[in-house]
């Protein structure tokens, strides 16, 4: 009897991103990754799947070429998170038939989308964030846990990560929990 493969949707390739799509991919677990920024030199001390060599380049596609060379599979998209219903059809495919969604991205509105979406297709999700010093990570199951139903709307006046900044380690950290919880 074969198995088709687990898949996950990633969003984020940054430094959330980085560390759960490596251990994602490593696991055997089928990811695509959406993110819509490009690699940056303030990026590289944190997000330990970027060299200078990726500078100016899509994180997507960088970190998805990351969990390939490492023997996994997986395939970046440069674009933002939308709803399936809002990609294109070979996209919106691949996101439907997800077990899983899983939150790295830096903004709240992103998570809550994410998690709504997740809810209301019937999705597990696992959302992670981090800042400064510290982060959390949540796994999200229908009908049991919602990250809505803890935070009820996205901050709209609270430091972001361009504002407050983050150590290094802690997104490895952060980004290792998630994985694991994924």
């Amino acid at each position: 009897m074969t198995h088709s493969p687990v898949r996950a949707t990633l969003v984020g390739a940054g430094g959330l991103g980085g560390p759960i799509a490596l251990a994602l991919g490593g696991a055997g677990i089928e990811l695509t990754i959406f993110d819509d920024d490009l690699v940056e030199l303030s990026n590289l001390h944190r997000q330990i799947q970027f060299t200078a060599a990726d500078l100016g380049q899509p994180k997507a596609t960088c970190l998805a070429g990351r969990v390939v060379a490492r023997g996994g599979t997986a395939r970046g998209v440069v674009a933002r998170w939308r709803p399936p219903s809002e990609l294109p059809s070979e996209l919106a495919a691949f996101v439907d038939e997800s077990d899983l969604i899983v939150d790295g991205s830096d903004d709240p509105i992103t998570k809550f989308a994410v998690a709504d979406w997740a809810v209301a297709n019937g999705r597990q999700y696992v959302i992670a964030a981090a800042l400064r010093y510290g982060g959390n990570v949540m796994a999200g199951v229908p009908g049991v846990a919602c990250y809505r139903c803890l935070f009820e709307e996205p901050a709209t006046d609270g430091p972001t990560c361009a504002d407050a900044g983050v150590l290094g380690p802690v997104v490895g950290a952060i980004g290792g929990a998630a994985a694991s919880i994924a």
